[in-house]
């Protein structure tokens, strides 16, 4: 198989990678993603948005963090009155943490930031003073500086939807026990069984298949708003495809089924972002057809594998 190498909405991985360097840990932004399983699956938000995933990027952190055998103390506040610059500062002298979600609105060093209101972000903090704090963006901005003031709107998260508590971050990382590469991939299954499960156990009406199908016809009979026409062209398929090459490649040597399930889907989605781009949305909603039919197939094949 071929391997993607390249850009993508990665922040939250990207930005562990980097936390987990911090105390000598080597894990690749393309593993850590899958660990966080939040590429399984489908889902519609609020009954219109399509997300090829089923899990919160800051649950998929700490499920990642579980499998790799590393603890690290996560904090978030109820309220969103007061950030917790004294502690945050502190312990950013002893070692980086991983900031957010973060609304990408508020991030004023972006050039396009009035255009991202309500995208959610991860970056890494590394220092602080008492007017800025100093951050490793991975879009693209390293050793970028942002004031306190701003940063406090940004953290606050009020407009991210799965934002469960403000002012959210993870610090102290340690490696609590080592596992070898057999030992992560059968927890990794366990815990994509075990995700499949609880998500199909919700509340949601629309998710997998149901979700996916649902969405081509949204495409096919409109209206289709500029929200979408965003989603499809700037998000949700190149982060999909990119995702499922990663997904195929760890499965590779273990599991060669879903390897060439996920590899079909990397090359389905890649063609469904071509026919966004040139809004062929008919074309578009006959592939969305295609890639339920492949999101049922690797779910049935997934339930198949030994561990």
């Amino acid at each position: 198989m071929i391997v993607y190498i390249g850009n993508g909405h990665y922040c939250y991985s990207n930005s562990a990678a980097m936390f987990l360097l911090s105390i000598g840990e080597h894990v690749s932004p393309q593993m850590f993603e899958v660990l966080t399983g939040v590429g399984l699956g489908a889902m519609l938000e609020n009954g219109k948005t399509l997300f090829l995933s089923m899990k919160d990027p800051d649950d998929g952190i700490n499920c990642a963090f579980n499998i790799l055998g590393i603890d690290a103390d996560e904090h978030q506040q109820a309220d969103c009155l007061e950030a917790p610059f004294s502690l945050l500062k502190k312990q950013m002298t002893r070692a980086p943490v991983l900031l957010g979600p973060l609304n990408m609105g508020e991030l004023t060093y972006l050039p396009n930031h009035k255009h991202l209101n309500g995208a959610d972000h991860y970056v890494l903090g590394y220092a602080m003073d008492n007017q800025s704090i100093y951050l490793h963006d991975p879009a693209g901005f390293p050793y970028v500086p942002l004031t306190l003031e701003q940063f406090k709107k940004a953290w606050k998260a009020d407009d991210i939807p799965y934002c469960k508590g403000h002012f959210k971050y993870w610090s102290s990382p340690k490696k609590t026990h080592s596992l070898h590469d057999n030992e992560i991939y059968e927890k990794t299954i366990m815990y994509f069984k075990k995700t499949y499960q609880e998500f199909e156990n919700s509340n949601l009406e629309l998710i997998g298949k149901g979700a996916i199908l649902h969405y081509a016809q949204q495409l096919r009979y409109g209206p289709i708003t500029h929200e979408m026409i965003d989603h499809t062209t700037y998000f949700l398929f190149q982060l999909s495809a990119k995702r499922a090459n990663d997904f195929a490649f760890f499965f590779k040597n273990k599991a060669t089924n879903l390897s060439k399930l996920k590899i079909i889907q990397a090359e389905t989605l890649g063609l469904c972002h071509y026919l966004s781009v040139n809004k062929e949305w008919s074309q578009l909603s006959e592939k969305l057809q295609t890639l339920a039919d492949i999101e049922d197939r690797f779910r049935s094949e997934l339930f198949k594998t030994a561990i």
